[in-house]
């Protein structure tokens, strides 16, 4: 998790000149590809602490833009909570019990 960190903050990095909103672009983009590739059952938790830690580079990129501050915590959530990707399991590796499904109904 620490290398992918490291990757994003230096992507952000490099995209700096190009704006805060290129920079919230490619940190949803990441966010959606990580989450899709990696969010199956027994993983949230893992998923929650990236998003956060995501969340944090990104913070501390938006605020590297100027000598002042550009965005303060407050802000900065209310924004992020409508646009992050939500967290949530798209691959259930544990799929029903065998009675709880037509097969296990048969077998009786």
């Amino acid at each position: 998790m620490a290398r992918k960190l490291k990757e994003v903050g230096q992507r952000l990095a490099q995209l700096r000149p190009s704006g805060g909103q290129a920079m919230m672009d490619y940190t949803r983009r990441h966010l959606q590809g990580h989450l899709a590739y990696y969010s199956v059952s027994g993983n949230s938790r893992s998923l929650r602490a990236y998003v956060y830690c995501v969340s944090r580079v990104l913070f501390k990129w938006l605020n590297r833009r100027s000598q002042r501050r550009s965005i303060n915590w407050v802000r900065f959530n209310r924004v992020l909570k409508g646009w992050l990707p939500k967290v949530h399991i798209q691959h259930n590796l544990y799929p029903a019990p065998l009675w709880k499904t037509q097969a296990g109904s048969r077998m009786v």
